[in-house]
């Protein structure tokens, strides 16, 4: 049997041979952990200049892609300025072909000329007025410079014409009748001298003294109606 002295003895190997354990595993392990400590700050250096360099190519690359996108819109803008220049000058050529053929309504200062037939009880051939009187009136308003004229709202253009089938006047096909109102835009002084000037309508004004044939005019604001003459076909009647 194991005296107390021989047992106390064991028991003091066994704590220090567990005691030199615990001391060399620490070594051990302070060993292994020492190459990490020292690398350590190398590694988030290597890591952040490696980030730093992926970065720096990606800003690149989108500052290349936002330059490239610009310059394909800063292109689509120019070709869309040169579209709507090219638009808007069709737009304003057409507007003017509308303008020039009658096709859009005209406002402004111009003059009303009122030509009428003659209120003796018995007419004749002087007291009446007729298409060759009109053709005659509007000839010398165009000659006025004028803008734009209607005849009880028929718009004329240069084609338009003023004829008679009997006693029935015809502007572009469409029957006009007595009192004739015709309508003027343009420069209301050089058109109001015109139509005052004593050579201008000579037989007109002589009919006027004679015969009291109805010739006024007037400064006035006036609109001048959109071309729309009718054809034949609006009078005729079925049966």
């Amino acid at each position: 049997m194991f005296t107390k002295e021989k047992r106390l003895k064991v028991q003091m190997t066994i704590m220090l041979a567990i005691v030199g354990i615990g001391i060399g595993w620490l070594f051990a392990v302070q060993f292994k952990t020492t190459p990490s400590r020292v690398l350590n700050p190398v590694t988030p250096y290597l890591s952040l200049t490696q980030a730093q360099a992926t970065l720096t190519r990606d800003q690149d690359e989108t500052k290349n892609t936002i330059k490239a996108l610009k310059k394909e819109i800063d292109e689509s803008q120019a070709q869309i300025k040169i579209q709507q220049k090219s638009a808007k000058t069709m737009v304003e050529e057409l507007e003017q072909l509308k303008d020039k053929v009658g096709l859009t309504e005209k406002k402004g200062k111009g003059v009303v000329v009122t030509l009428a037939d003659s209120s003796k009880e018995i007419p004749n051939i002087d007291s009446i007025v007729h298409a060759a009187d009109l053709r005659d009136l509007v000839n010398v308003l165009w000659g006025a410079d004028a803008q734009a004229i209607s005849v009880n709202d028929e718009r004329l253009t240069n084609t338009s014409s003023i004829d008679s089938i009997i006693n029935t006047i015809l502007v572009d096909n469409t029957k006009i009748t007595n009192p004739f109102v015709i309508r003027v835009e343009g420069d209301q002084k050089k058109i109001q001298k015109v139509l005052e000037d004593a050579n201008a309508l000579s037989d007109i004004k002589k009919r006027v003294k004679s015969e009291g044939l109805v010739f006024n005019t007037e400064k006035l604001d006036v609109t001048v109606n959109e071309f729309g003459a009718s054809f034949s076909v609006n009078f005729a009647k079925t049966k």
